[in-house]
Order: C-alpha cells, then sequence, then structure tokens
C-alpha cells in the first residue's frame, strides 16, 4: 500500500507545536494503492558541491554552489525527503523543503508551491545508479527559496555517509518539543484522525521520548529514527503523551 504525506504551509485544522525551520504538516493523504514494483531502499544522503563563480576571496575558494538531499525510507517506495540547497559565494542565498516521495519506476514529484506562489513549483526526482536528479518547474519565489536559489541538479550518493539519527533529526527541527509516553502504550496512526493505524499495528511503550512535530487538538504527529536506523513515523493520541518545552 502506499500513502502520501505532504509538507505544507499552515492551515486551520493543523497548528504547529512550535515555529519550524522545515515546512509544517498540512495533510495527510492516504493513496489505497497496489505496488509490484521491487525498489531497492534509496535511504542515505545525497549531494553535489561546485566551485563559485568569478573571483572569490581565498576564504571562499570551497564555498561554491551546493546541495544537500536526504532520503528516508517509509515503506514501499514512500520516502521522506529533506532538501537543502545555497548558491554560495557571494550571497548565500538558500532554499530548504522537505515532504514525501512516492516513487514510481525511479522517479517522483513534488509540489512545493510557496503561499502567494504567482506560478506553482513542482520537483522532478530521478533516481539513476546511485544519483537522484533533481528538476524544477518554476523560480526560486514560487517555490519558497531565497533569490536565484534552485533545486536543479544532480545530487550523487555521497562517498562518507552521515549519521542519520535522532540527532541529526533535532537539528532538524531545532525548536520542536520533546513528547513522552505516559500511558503504558501509544498507538500510531497514518493519520491525524486516527482512524487509519499501521498494519501490523506500531505502538510507543511508557517512558518513551520522541519529537512532537505537529499538532491537532486531540492528536499529535512525531518521528523517530531507532538504534537501527529504521525511520518511525505517524500520529498519536495527545492524551496518551506529556508535551514539554521546545529544547
Amino acid at each position: 500500500m502506499i500513502f502520501l504525506l505532504k509538507f505544507k504551509g499552515q492551515t486551520a485544522t493543523v497548528r504547529p507545536l512550535t515555529s519550524m525551520k522545515k515546512n509544517l504538516i498540512t495533510s495527510l493523504l492516504f493513496l489505497w494503492t497496489v505496488s509490484c514494483y521491487a525498489q531497492k531502499d534509496l535511504t542515505g544522503t545525497y549531494g553535489y558541491s561546485l566551485k563559485p563563480q568569478g573571483n572569490p576571496p581565498k576564504e571562499a575558494l570551497n564555498a561554491g554552489p551546493s546541495g544537500n538531499l536526504v532520503l528516508m525510507k517509509m515503506e514501499g517506495n514512500k520516502y521522506r525527503f529533506w532538501l537543502d540547497v545555497t548558491v554560495g559565494w557571494p550571497s548565500y542565498n538558500r532554499g530548504e523543503t522537505d515532504g514525501t516521495l512516492g516513487f514510481v519506476n525511479d522517479t517522483a514529484s513534488f509540489d512545493n508551491t510557496f503561499e502567494d506562489a504567482v506560478n506553482p513549483c513542482i520537483l522532478k526526482f530521478k533516481f539513476t545508479n546511485s544519483t537522484v536528479s533533481i528538476n524544477g518547474f518554476s523560480s526560486a519565489y514560487n517555490c519558497g527559496f531565497g533569490n536565484g536559489v534552485t533545486a536543479d541538479g544532480e545530487y550523487a550518493w555521497l562517498k562518507k555517509q552521515p549519521v542519520l539519527n535522532n540527532q541529526w533529526l533535532r537539528k532538524e527541527y531545532p525548536e520542536a518539543p520533546t513528547i513522552v509516553i505516559t500511558n503504558d502504550k501509544a498507538e500510531l496512526f497514518r493519520d491525524e484522525s486516527l482512524l487509519y493505524p499501521f498494519t501490523p499495528r506500531q505502538y510507543s511503550v511508557k517512558g518513551e521520548s520522541m519529537l512532537g512535530i505537529v499538532q491537532t487538538e486531540k492528536a499529535v504527529y512525531t518521528e523517530n529514527i531507532t538504534s537501527s536506523g529504521k525511520f518511525i513515523y505517524g500520529w498519536m493520541k495527545k492524551s496518551a503523551v506529556k508535551i514539554g518545552k521546545p529544547e
């Protein structure tokens, strides 16, 4: 089964726990389909780094355009992603976005249209060998990026892979509070309405702590990376947890 989780601007039904560096979750959409395509696990970090153009000062000789893409497998051919790009010297303008991708035959697309954008911003992802190619179809403004920033590029598998754990995840959400399970166990759901459990069912146990990224009136969305590198995510009842203050 494949379902799609989109991270966009705030809506009336979803209230962020804190202001966040990344886009906030506004909906959890389900595409219940059957896929027979077997895909290799794309989890990992990809990127590129180029030399700056012009005549940079000595301290900026290695501060050219660069991009960093992290993929974490959720289930099937669906991945959570984080993307950071910069134009480097001299402006150092940046662009950041995150969300989920559903790969079909090694290709996927993501709607990153920024609030109040004049035109849509669609990012196309294609995986070939050990490289993810990204092609955008709009301007930096429509994508919510800094002036002149584009996500376009060839993101190659990094020879030295960063460790993807909860410390890394915390850096992606520096203002997100920690939630602690207060019930004997708290079930994780696919949706903010808590109507669709995972199969098999997934639970967090009393005393376990994780990030509280987004909340609604009755639910809180969390993400967690286990010691084995598995990406755990979902919504749980707010009545089953204690929400702390941002660290």
